[in-house]
């Protein structure tokens, strides 16, 4: 686990601090070292691939369930030999976007709504085709539903992808120039206001005027996986007045044990 950690560090399972609230699939997660790669030519070809791959996947099944008329009764089975590397194929292209996607973004929820968008993408090419032959007319607001629901969650994802990067740019330019403050965290966040994750307050002192200073973050975490009141934090910030909190990548973190204050009851929804 540690050699994929290193070729793939968002397999790391760490405490993630964000100042304007931003929970789940809006996180942004910045590896330590990591840098913001351009989306190139190979990732946009993982893209047309994926989505070629599920229509041709559409495509395949429907020819091998219709029987075209004049076919014999098991001959249209064969285009399963369409439908069945085309899957192979999909799944392998769902993979490069998958983990290529967050060397680009950074941010779980703009690269699942890419990946849904080529799949719906796909799936209304897959559809039209049987609707433009004309062979099966229920098979035209499939494709017309499938196509808006591609443009809405493509819109989405663009907007996605470019607020994640911006976030990107923000946290590497305050590593790279923000002035460092030593702190730690204060206290354990609020179980009753816990969400896979919480408020905590931070205090650190401001390494140029050496006062003390408060401020308040939410923790995105596991329950199992809270970090302790006392835990060391680095605190970044500019001249702007933007913040970063990260943890202290020096010390090791000891996470808070009694776990079960923080998990769901089982009869609302599993835990966290």
């Amino acid at each position: 686990m540690a050699q994929l950690d290193e070729e793939w560090p968002w397999l790391e399972d760490r405490p993630v601090f964000t100042t304007c609230g931003e929970r789940g699939g809006n996180v942004t997660v910045v590896p330590v070292g990591a840098v913001l790669k351009p989306f190139t030519g190979r990732f946009w070809l993982y893209v047309v691939g994926f989505v070629v791959s599920v229509t041709l996947v559409v495509v395949g099944t429907w020819l091998a369930i219709s029987r075209p008329h004049g076919a014999s009764p098991g001959g249209s089975w064969w285009w399963l030999a369409l439908a069945l590397p085309a899957t192979g194929f999909a799944l392998l292209w769902f993979a490069g976007i998958y983990v290529e996607g967050m060397h680009r973004i950074m941010r779980e929820r703009p690269r699942n709504l890419l990946l849904l968008a080529g799949l719906l993408g796909g799936s209304a090419l897959g559809l039209a085709v049987p609707a433009a032959l004309g062979s099966a007319e229920g098979f035209v607001p499939a494709a017309l539903l499938s196509a808006f629901s591609c443009a809405v969650t493509g819109l989405c994802a663009t907007r996605g992808v470019r607020r994640a990067r911006k976030d990107v740019t923000r946290i590497l330019r305050l590593r790279a120039t923000g002035t460092a403050h030593t702190g730690a965290i204060a206290a354990l966040p609020d179980p009753k206001a816990w969400s896979s994750g919480g408020d905590v307050p931070i205090r650190y002192r401001d390494s140029s005027t050496g006062a003390e200073c408060t401020v308040t973050v939410r923790v995105n975490t596991w329950a199992h996986r809270i970090p302790v009141p006392g835990t060391p934090v680095i605190v970044r910030t500019d001249e702007d007045g933007d913040l970063l909190v990260e943890l202290d990548p020096d010390h090791p973190v000891e996470y808070f044990s009694d776990s079960r204050r923080y998990e769901r009851d089982t009869s609302g929804g599993g835990s966290m």
